[in-house]
């Protein structure tokens, strides 16, 4: 029996601040198809560094939960950012996500992930292992908070110097 799909809208502002000073913020609306089993969705956005570049975002997003609760997922994001000194597009999987429910308002989650990016102005690929987690808090009944932390480049896991460290805020906002 085919599960039903519900519309979702919403709006996001995004801050990702990494320990060595630098970041992204990111703000925009995202339209997702969603059920039962996962999402599918996109985003479209805009972006800065706050130091020299702005940016178009344009994400693809999916999840696919492997149990009816969607405790446990894996998904896929398909960054592309249209930027002044920064174009690229960034994928991102996670086999194995968690999302955990704490009580009616808040609830646990963690995402290790393996990131491809190709820059098209360097014409050059990068490759990160990574893992974020956090916690999302209800705000009323359509809008909510997320705070995490991430930790990039798992590859190198002895470098623990401020590059390879962030705290990510995400305020959300359904309509």
């Amino acid at each position: 029996m085919p599960y039903p799909i519900e519309i979702k809208s919403s709006s996001s502002l995004n801050s990702y601040q990494n320990f060595d000073g630098s970041n992204l913020t990111i703000g925009g609306v995202e339209e997702r198809a969603v059920s039962k089993k996962g999402y599918a969705g996109a985003f479209m956005g805009a972006g800065t560094d706050f130091k020299n570049d702005a940016m178009l975002v344009i994400d693809l997003k999916g999840k696919v939960n492997y149990d009816t609760n969607g405790v446990f997922n894996q998904n896929l994001r398909i960054r592309n950012t249209i930027g002044l000194h920064n174009t690229a597009t960034q994928i991102r999987y996670s086999p194995l996500s968690v999302d955990i429910p704490l009580n009616k308002n808040l609830s646990f989650y963690a995402n290790p992930h393996y990131t491809g990016k190709y820059n098209y102005k360097t014409n050059a690929w990068t490759h990160s292992a990574g893992v974020f987690a956090g916690i999302t808090q209800k705000i009323g009944e359509k809008s909510s908070l997320s705070l995490e932390i991430q930790r990039y480049n798992l590859q190198a896991i002895k470098d623990n110097s401020g590059k390879n460290w962030g705290v990510n805020a995400i305020l959300s906002y359904e309509f």
